[in-house]
């Protein structure tokens, strides 16, 4: 394979950058904030449109760290070449739990994507690189190892709520727009997320950004190295991305020497990525360091706590008078006359200075006052604190600032969609564009029009086996359906009435499917956030579909050696050439390009997803793939990639299993938010519908396969 068809070329970069020309230097309009990134990343589904923005994004930031950091460049790679600079701790006089766990809570975004980067580096058109396995196994190795104590998703959620009380959620409104969340803190989570939906494009930098990450302490650590956490994330942590060092020094040492003759280029690359994390980690550092050196005064929280409720109070307080003027108007020019008012509301009768526990404002917000509810117990404490330690200071004019309002509207990102339309595409096209969705994330929008209408489609044709969900009805329906298939299979007496030639034929029609093996769930992680378990059990079958970080245990890299055996040679799956491979019928490409469109959309397709995950790893088990073993050995063809299924498919442990248990997962949640098992039918519908399609949507490939071999057999013969 050429360099140039090699899934992970460096020069992706360079062809993606060409289809967003724009010169960064001129184009301050197209980078948003780090809030605003952030948020819009965790809601991809439904603005796919994000991702130009927050490559520009990227961009910056990687223009940005070689300014700062060019001096520190070194020309040639060595595994020790890349030093982190030592990031200085905190005052002591600020090394306390309250502080540690601020801290803590300032960084969640960041620990919680953490190392998402490397979520989607083996997606199924890189899996069978030895770049991307070991980048996977680096990957699992830090988040799944059962060894080291359990996966550090759970480690790290349960720091955080041992900190604050509760997880964040990440990707809602109110998190992202809280003001009291450094902005430092989203920009350095939206990189993370923005280089996990660009794994070939930022390959390199993605190298360099892991060896620092590995090479790093947390935050928190830097901030308070002899901090006493009884919670074992800090320990785990270190012990694991330690442990992956050697590993991703032999990745940057073999992808350079294969890309020999841009080895300098890439070198520089790889330690951009290097330096930009140090670069975040100092701007986190030095931003909460500041937020620590100059604390708010009582008067600052309590000014800043009036302007967040005067939106909703204006309108009620027209009659109040302080000195003369109503409440309303005084509300309504806040924040410029933060110190006016504060003077005159300790100056009227609201605030009694020689008892300010006794003061007339606090009772406002008593049950039975005219405010009750309108604070929560944190805030009354902020007026509290005001009253009994803010009286006698006054507001510095300048310290006080507008809380900011990140205001998330769709036309900030609406500007960025593309032009290009993809409409009327064949599937053959249609699969290229998405098996490269990195390089043409415009395609999106398209994937969904295609797998909405086929879904609908697939809803309308297909009669539900039982009207109404119950978890023992569906283990029954799935145990009864494998005991039939078990049962109608004969083991193989004589000689198969399909022919080496016609299996032979038939193998090349499959690949463009079987290449791509696992496709389906590739972007299951996008849903760990929302569905962590499901999201567990999906990445579980993915990632034994592409070898669990070893490639000869790679399914399509197995199927790829079985082409070989058979004399069949196809371009890289990824290629323009492999969908222009004559030999293909064009109906081949239908059901993986329907797969692929589907796992671009995880969250919004769920239950569809679940259901098709469902029929696939069913349809591994029972006569069709037995029989299948029994005749392509008969004919001296490898069967390694049938028996495979049929072993690793099982149904008491294996990936009929865990389909099962993800789709009751999934329906208890359905259950349990809504109590309502009318809605729990409507999923179960849904998910039917995702079930059903794998036989719909291939229902032209099936029934066209014969025609089109009679129809190759009689054009070859006449050839001849």
């Amino acid at each position: 394979m050429g360099h140039d068809e090699h899934a992970l070329d460096p020069s992706l970069s360079k062809r993606f950058a060409k289809r967003f020309p724009e010169d960064l230097e001129s184009s301050s309009d197209k980078i948003l904030s780090g809030r605003e990134i952030f948020y819009y990343l965790g809601h991809l589904n439904s603005h796919p449109e994000i991702l130009q923005p927050a490559y520009y994004f990227v961009k910056k930031w990687l223009f940005e760290t070689e300014r700062i950091y060019q001096k520190s460049f070194v020309l040639d790679y060595q595994s020790k070449s890349l030093p982190i600079v030592e990031l200085p701790s905190l005052d002591k006089r600020h090394w306390n739990i309250k502080n540690q766990h601020d801290c803590v809570n300032q960084t969640a975004a960041i620990l919680l994507t953490q190392p998402s980067w490397l979520a989607n580096i083996s997606t199924i058109v890189s899996c069978q690189t030895s770049f991307s396995t070991r980048l996977m196994s680096v990957y699992l190795a830090i988040i799944k190892n059962e060894d080291a104590g359990g996966d550090l998703v759970s480690l790290c959620r349960s720091l955080i709520l041992s900190c604050s009380g509760k997880i964040p959620v990440l990707y809602s409104y109110s998190y992202c727009r809280n003001p009291e969340i450094l902005e430092n803190m989203f920009d350095f989570s939206a990189i993370q997320l923005t280089f996990a939906n660009f794994p070939r494009i930022f390959f390199s930098e993605i190298l360099g950004f892991t060896l620092a990450y590995c090479q790093s302490p947390s935050l928190s650590e830097i901030c308070f190295p002899q901090q006493q956490c009884p919670l074992p994330f800090f320990r785990k942590r270190k012990q694991r991305i330690k442990n992956q060092l050697p590993v991703l020094h032999i990745c940057i040492k073999d992808y350079l020497n294969l890309f020999s003759q841009q080895e300098t280029a890439i070198w520089r690359r790889i330690q951009r990525g290097f330096w930009l994390y140090q670069l975040q980690m100092q701007r986190c550092r030095d931003q909460f360091n500041e937020k620590l050196e100059t604390p708010s005064t009582p008067q600052q929280r309590v000014a800043s706590l009036f302007q967040k409720k005067k939106l909703a109070a204006i309108g009620h307080h027209q009659a109040i008078k302080l000195e003369g003027k109503s409440l309303d108007s005084w509300l309504a020019e806040m924040p410029g006359n933060s110190r006016q008012f504060l003077r005159a509301l300790k100056k009227s009768n609201y605030v009694n200075s020689s008892n300010p526990s006794a003061s007339r404002l606090l009772k406002l917000f008593e049950f039975q006052g005219p405010m009750f509810g309108v604070l929560d117990l944190s805030e009354l404490q902020i007026v509290r604190d005001w009253l009994q330690h803010g009286l006698s200071e006054d507001v510095p004019k300048k310290t006080v600032k507008r809380q900011q309002n990140f205001c998330f509207t769709e036309p900030d990102i609406h500007a960025f969609r593309s032009a290009k339309t993809y409409s009327g595409l064949s599937n053959r096209k249609l699969y290229y564009y998405l098996i490269n969705a990195d390089l043409f994330p415009d395609i999106v929008p398209e994937a969904k029009r295609r797998v909405t209408r086929l879904l609908q489609w697939c809803s309308w044709l297909n009669p539900l086996p039982f009207k109404h969900y119950r978890h023992e009805q569906f283990e029954s329906w799935i145990d009864q359906g494998y005991q039939r298939e078990v049962a109608a299979y004969k083991p193989l007496q004589g000689k198969p009435k399909i022919s080496r030639e016609a299996y032979i034929w038939g193998i090349e029609q499959i690949a463009p499917m079987i290449l791509i093996d696992g496709c389906w769930i590739q972007n299951s992680q996008s849903l760990l956030h929302d569905y962590p378990e499901i999201a567990g059990i999906l990445l579980d079958i993915y990632c034994d579909e592409i070898g669990n970080g070893e490639l000869q245990q790679n399914h399509p890299f197995i199927f790829r050696q079985l082409l070989k055996s058979l004399s069949i040679n196809l371009p890289a799956v990824h290629s323009e050439s492999f969908i222009e491979h004559p030999g293909f019928i064009n109906s081949a490409f239908d059901l993986p390009s329907y797969m692929l469109a589907l796992s671009y959309h995880s969250t919004e397709f769920l239950p569809e997803l679940l259901g098709l995950n469902m029929a696939i790893e069913v349809s591994g088990l029972g006569k069709d793939y037995m029989r299948l073993v029994d005749e392509w050995k008969y004919w001296g063809i490898d069967a390694e990639i049938a028996s495979i299924h049929i072993s690793i498919d099982n149904i008491a442990s294996g990936h009929t299993f865990l389909a099962k248990k993800a789709i009751q997962i999934y329906m208890d949640d359905v259950l349990h938010r809504t109590g309502d098992y009318a809605i729990l039918d409507k999923h179960w519908q849904r998910i039917c519908s995702g079930y059903a399609s794998l036989r719909l949507v291939g229902a032209r490939f099936k029934f066209g396969l014969p025609v089109q071999y009679l129809i190759y057999k009689f054009f070859k013969s006449n050839r001849c």
